[in-house]
């Protein structure tokens, strides 16, 4: 692999499974030190030896977003290990298809704490670091349910989604000045053990243009442009990676 990020730093939320652990091995890949997050000591530890042969450019990081202001300590672990960040990738995230007339304020809660108010202390204390250094990138991992009805998600996803997207656009317009860029990826249904239960009925019956899932390393290397010089211009955008299914509406 190139060495398109040799000696550069970043954190990668949620990045035990899934699309957070590919982005996290194509940083590796490319010479990067990264933080490797998860709720437990033991996943981060099984996540951290998996990313073989770079075991050695790995930094754990345990927290559970459950508490949001753990992301922000989390910023802060990591910056005092290796001494600057040039990136955060706020990936974790997550939620159960729950109809509205279900939904209880704490569920309302649990899933806003998870995928928008840990993603939100995270970039806050990132932006704070980066500012410091005059440089920096951050990508929020969206949804494609941000940009229209929670079909599969419910409404509780799909609203803390948005909220993700709308974040992105205000820090990114507020950080410019800074030569801190932040944007985000809005991916559709990719390869991981939460798409597994579809079957082959459910997935034709999606209507994907491009007729198939995602693979996670296809939001990695997106994810990668994101935080490389090579979109050094590229700021406030979200990219949407969903195979074509946007253009359905």
């Amino acid at each position: 692999m190139d060495a398109l990020f040799q000696d550069r730093t970043f954190i990668v939320t949620g990045s035990t499974r899934g699309i957070g652990w590919a982005v996290a091995r194509y940083l590796l890949e490319r010479g990067a030190v990264v933080g490797i997050h998860g709720r437990t000591d033991e996943g981060v530890a099984r996540a951290c030896a998996a990313q073989a042969p770079y075991h050695g450019q790995c930094r754990p990081l345990t927290a559970d977003f459950s508490r949001p202001e753990s992301a922000a300590e989390l910023v802060r672990t990591f910056v005092a290990q290796v001494g600057r960040l040039d990136g955060l990738v706020n990936n974790a995230g997550g939620g159960k298809a729950v109809a509205f007339r279900g939904l209880t304020p704490n569920q309302w809660r649990t899933t806003f704490a998870l995928n928008l108010e840990s993603a939100a202390w995270a970039a806050r204390e990132a932006y704070s670091l980066m500012r410091s250094q005059g440089a920096g990138a951050i990508v929020n991992i969206a949804s494609l349910a941000a940009h229209g009805p929670g079909k599969w998600m419910g409404a509780d996803y799909a609203a803390a989604k948005a909220g993700l997207v709308s974040l992105t656009q205000s820090l990114a317009f507020e950080a410019a000045r800074f030569n801190i860029r932040v944007n985000a990826v809005s991916p559709g249904f990719v390869e991981t053990d939460l798409t597994a239960v579809l079957t082959p009925e459910m997935r034709v019956g999606l209507g994907i243009p491009l007729g198939r899932l995602a693979r996670p390393e296809e939001i990695a290397g997106p994810v990668g442009f994101l935080l490389s010089d090579q979109s050094a211009y590229v700021t406030g955008e979200v990219l949407h990676v969903d195979g074509g299914l946007w253009m359905k509406g």
